[in-house]
């Protein structure tokens, strides 16, 4: 599972690029490993006054191979002929805030990110992880069952106590009237007058 997120955060991160742009050269390297391979730039600008950026390729010396000046987006390409170091730059005409976003592309390179063996063990940590979630599942929905079981068993328990809340007044109520009854009559037909 691992690999799958770190493959993806490269094809991610690979893909695209972006920074802001001011009056200062902003440069990325890269690497030709081949000679007479193409470069190809893709870019978009963003920002107040968009077209008022630059963009080239030059070489390490400084040598400029290729210069599009008034810009927005689009795309330049161009032949690298040597295996050296060059410079994607983007430069900013003014002081307007912009941002470019960009990716970059050499023809020729291998773009394996992820080799077969890895492949196999994303396979493998993915069914694990597919077995995981099945017990999770299961889990899920016997503590569910579980729990409804409780709520009845909970609901039967509230009417026994309740049934036997009320037999118990009323047995008590029944009692204390006949004990009332009881002395009243005891004492209903005795004189109390003072008789020693």
């Amino acid at each position: 599972m691992k690999y799958l997120l770190i493959l993806s955060t490269l094809i991610v991160l690979g893909s695209s690029l972006s920074t802001q742009l001011s009056q200062k050269l902003t440069c990325f390297l890269v690497n030709s490993p081949e000679e007479n391979s193409h470069l190809t730039v893709n870019y978009i600008v963003s920002g107040l006054d968009e077209n008022q950026t630059d963009v080239f390729i030059k070489k390490k010396d400084g040598e400029i191979l290729i210069k599009v000046q008034n810009t927005k987006d689009g795309r330049i390409r161009e032949l690298l002929k040597d295996k050296d170091n060059y410079y994607v730059c983007f430069q900013s005409r003014d002081q307007s805030y912009k941002m470019v976003s960009f990716d970059f592309d050499i023809e020729g390179v291998d773009k394996e990110y992820a080799q077969s063996e890895q492949f196999e063990l994303m396979s493998k940590e993915l069914q694990k992880t597919q077995k995981n979630f099945q017990n999770i599942y299961r889990n899920q929905h016997w503590i569910s069952d579980r729990e409804n079981a409780h709520a009845i068993i909970l609901d039967q328990t509230e009417k026994s106590v309740q049934w036997c809340a009320v037999i118990k007044v009323g047995v008590l109520i029944v009692i204390s009237l006949s004990q009332i009854y009881i002395v009243y009559n005891y004492f209903k037909d005795k004189d109390l007058s003072g008789q020693v």
